[in-house]
């Protein structure tokens, strides 16, 4: 996929960020938002160097990626000169549809991209949020929406809440929804929890492990492919170990989030500024080790 840069390289003076109602109680909570990693995808040439996280904002309070939202949609509105002042950032155009003039009737959408060398930035530049629920919607959904409420009022940032989706989209706030819809809700937050411990997870033995027999099979097998393989083994053992860390690159990727954020901070520490240089870096240290 092409992505086509463009000169602006600081954010608008107001951009907005999407997301759903459970994601937004989490940054509210935290007091951050968590970022995703570019490290493994397409990302990582359009970040500057050593900087392997970024924000996705958008100029447009109308745009491509929130335009077919279900039963809720969180919008929040940010300073972005506030970011601007802490943060590098570009505009890009993802989808090649950034102006509207030629988007030839696709989903326009026209992203401003902030980054940042650590994986959360603080949510001190939010002015405003938004937020819709259905009026079907589920009695938790309405409990989550109230608790998101809660959580922004106490952290002095402006609530409007919709019922009505295009009221929502457009921020037209004379059409608000009175709360109290909101009192049919239930207390719970609860989620799926998948037990699944990551696909990273034999790659961070790799990272902290200095006894091959002591590992789980999967990272010994790795240990064996980075001894004696090579040539398209190699460039195989990349591919996948870079479509692993490519799944795990946003937020809400499960466990391997946080490996994800161990591997990059094990590559700012050693200075290697790729996979194909952590593999080769592997590759030496255990190919120094006495054979088995």
């Amino acid at each position: 996929m092409q992505i086509k840069e463009l000169i602006t390289e600081s954010l608008s003076p107001i951009v907005y960020h999407y997301t759903r109602l459970l994601s937004a109680i989490k940054i509210l909570e935290s007091g951050t938002f968590e970022l995703s990693s570019v490290l493994g995808s397409v990302e990582q040439q359009y970040s500057p160097k050593g900087y392997f996280y970024f924000l996705s904002t958008t100029r447009t309070k109308v745009g491509g990626y929130h335009q077919g939202i279900s039963s809720d949609a969180v919008m929040f509105v940010l300073d972005g000169t506030w970011y601007n002042q802490r943060y590098p950032a570009k505009s890009v155009d993802y989808w090649l549809n950034r102006n509207p003039a030629v988007s030839f009737h696709r989903a326009h959408e026209a992203e401003d991209r902030l980054f940042s060398k650590e994986p959360t930035v603080p949510i001190t530049g939010v002015m405003a949020m938004h937020v819709y629920v259905s009026p079907e919607a589920e009695p938790r959904t309405r409990a989550w929406a109230r608790k998101a409420l809660i959580l922004a009022k106490k952290r002095k940032i402006k609530t409007y809440f919709y019922n009505d989706k295009e009221a929502w989209r457009l921020q037209d706030i004379r059409k608000q929804t009175d709360v109290s819809m909101l009192e049919k809700g239930i207390d719970d937050i609860k989620g799926y929890v998948s037990r699944n411990r990551g696909y990273l997870l034999p790659w961070i033995e790799l990272l902290s492990s200095k006894d091959p027999s002591k590992m789980s099979d999967k990272a010994k097998s790795l240990v064996y492919s980075l001894k004696y393989y090579g040539g398209m083994y190699k460039q195989d053992m990349i591919n996948g170990f870079e479509s692993d860390l490519s799944n795990a690159r946003k937020p809400n990727s499960g466990p391997d989030r946080k490996h994800a954020t161990t591997i990059i901070n094990f590559m700012r520490a050693n200075r290697l500024n790729d996979v194909s240089e952590l593999i080769e870096f592997l590759k030496k240290k255990y190919s120094a080790k006495k054979q088995d």
